[in-house]
């Protein structure tokens, strides 16, 4: 039975590579091989990040005699990375899931659908958590001489570890779905409670690159820190060396951690399931209610969709809270900034505006809010299609919706970068006329990707938002733009001001963007009849 379960879900966590959901069967060849190629690239892409970090890490750490320092600190790092990748998918795929019922009315013990569901947490966690592990033991065998022993032990530490991260995101999973159980607007109260946890994760990793910064300088100081306050890593270091009783120490404090958030996480999970399933009663009061335009009733659809997740809000709208932090800070540190920023680009500080509208438009493409919102009307898309609405004007509501949510927190930010630069008037314009054709640009972008490769058969809202391909492109996309853009602008800087530069960049973008939009309007619609 386990088995059974534990097989259906590894197929849920990773049938986005093998299953062409619009196409109702499995992936050719060539597609999956071209799926598995691009995700390999973009995790190369970070491994050769860390690589390079623990190469200059490692070699000092070790001649100074302090190899197990350097484990234990990329095991903190791994643990870090993998509980960020895979936290916001343990309250949906523990929790959340829309096979729930159909498994709990089975003769099937609820641990072991506990077990199966652990099982798909576990494997993002890991995937993860190897993205730093990897690299650091290539660095640690080039330059630490180990036996036996310690050679098998670092290959045996990563599995352990990503026990680990699987204990510290069921934890938060568990906190989540017991308080969202007991509270009003639990899918607000989902995703505050996230954002606390991401803000304090931000403030610990940039303590922690801090304390790093200083490890080279003392590390026998350091190196009594970890041993006091991280003091299962201080025994994982010294099992990379092949320190048998260390392992056995290591493997114990995080098995022992793992049974006890298991043991809860058992006895809790029929009970939390059940109760999301159903709604807090309310006294009925009549009221009159307001009539709505078609247009604005598509838009308060999509609104309540958006607010109805915690994983759509937190994965694709993060931008709508960076944007709005991002210009509190600007006003605060601004002339701070600006000084660095004009030291880092003697004689070319009229580059400034161009790396303000950059910036701008990369946090704005934290925004991908239409690139799942298709894949999200999962088996109730018909109700869409039948209702007396064209599907342009369906698809028109998720194009307001991204547009609305995008725009109002970009132009607080634009405007607190102008107050901070005061560009010429020209660029005065042109930054806020360049950020909006690319905020639609990429709306539009990420809804014809959606169109073109829709997920209606999920069983859990985790896939169509954090597995899908729209979802990469669209946010991926913006980025490659924005670098692309950048680098072709050092290319001309000889013979184009930034003004002229900015002007150019504009109209292009408004010519992509219009294209696209027109592309929505005609065979994005008849795609989306169709499916």
């Amino acid at each position: 039975m386990i088995r059974a379960l534990f097989k259906k879900q590894m197929m849920e966590v990773f049938s986005w590579i093998f299953y062409d959901r619009k196409a109702g069967k499995t992936r050719s060849k060539k597609g999956i091989i071209g799926y598995v190629i691009l995700y390999l690239a973009l995790f190369a892409f970070l491994g050769v990040i860390f690589f390079s970090f623990a190469t200059m890490l490692c070699e000092p750490l070790a001649e100074a005699g302090f190899a197990w320092l350097y484990f234990a600190l990329m095991g903190l790092l791994a643990v870090a990375l993998g509980v960020f990748g895979g936290v916001f998918n343990t309250f949906a795929s523990l929790y959340l899931a829309k096979d729930n019922d159909l498994l709990l009315s089975m003769p099937i013990p609820p641990a072991k659908i506990l077990a199966a569901r652990l099982s798909g947490v576990y494997a993002i966690g890991l995937l993860y958590e190897l993205i730093v592990m990897i690299p650091a033991l290539i660095v640690y065998f080039i330059h630490v001489r180990v036996g036996i022993l310690g050679i098998l032990f670092t290959l045996l530490i990563p599995l352990v570890l990503s026990v680990f991260v699987l204990t510290l995101s069921c934890i938060l999973g568990w906190v989540v779905a017991i308080v969202s159980t007991r509270l009003k607007n639990k899918n607000i109260i989902t995703v505050i409670l996230s954002l606390v946890f991401l803000a304090g994760y931000y403030y610990l990793y940039s303590q922690a690159y801090a304390v790093i910064g200083k490890i080279l300088a003392n590390p026998d100081g350091i190196a009594e820190s970890v041993r006091s306050i991280f003091y299962p890593f201080y025994h994982m270091g010294l099992a990379a060396g092949g320190n048998a009783l260390s392992m056995l120490i290591f493997t114990a404090i995080i098995g022992a951690l793992f049974c006890i958030v298991y043991l809860v996480l058992s006895k809790s999970f029929l009970r939390i399931a059940t109760e999301n399933r159903g709604t807090a009663k309310t006294k009925y009061k009549e009221k009159a209610v307001k009539s709505k335009s078609v247009s604005g009733a598509l838009l308060h659809k999509e609104l309540r969709r958006f607010l109805s997740s915690p994983i759509y809000m937190l994965n694709c709208g993060l931008g709508i809270i960076l944007m709005p932090i991002a210009a509190i800070a600007l006003l605060i540190k601004g002339n701070d900034l600006l000084e660095m920023l004009s030291g880092m680009f003697e004689g070319l500080e009229n580059v400034i505006p161009l790396l303000a509208a950059a910036a701008i438009c990369i946090i704005a493409s934290m925004n991908d809010l239409t690139a799942p919102s298709v894949s999200l009307e999962g088996k109730n898309l018909w109700i869409v299609q039948s209702l007396p609405v064209t599907a342009r004007q369906a698809l028109t509501a998720k194009l307001k919706l991204h547009l609305i949510l995008t725009i109002v927190p970009a132009a607080i930010l634009t405007l607190c970068v102008e107050i901070v630069l005061k560009p010429s008037v020209v660029l005065g314009i042109l930054i806020p006329v360049a950020v909006l054709a690319f905020i639609l640009m990429g709306a539009c972008l990420g809804l014809l990707a959606n169109l073109k490769m829709p997920n209606l058969k999920w069983a859990n809202e985790t896939v169509p938002v954090k597995q899908s391909m729209a979802v990469t492109i669209a946010l991926f996309g913006g980025w490659i733009i924005v670098l692309a853009l950048g680098g072709l602008y050092f290319l001309c800087r000889s013979f184009l001001s930034p003004t002229l530069y900015l002007l150019v960049v504009s109209v292009l973008l408004w010519v992509v963007a219009l294209v696209l939009l027109r592309r929505v309007m005609t065979k994005g619609a008849a795609v989306f009849e169709s499916l």
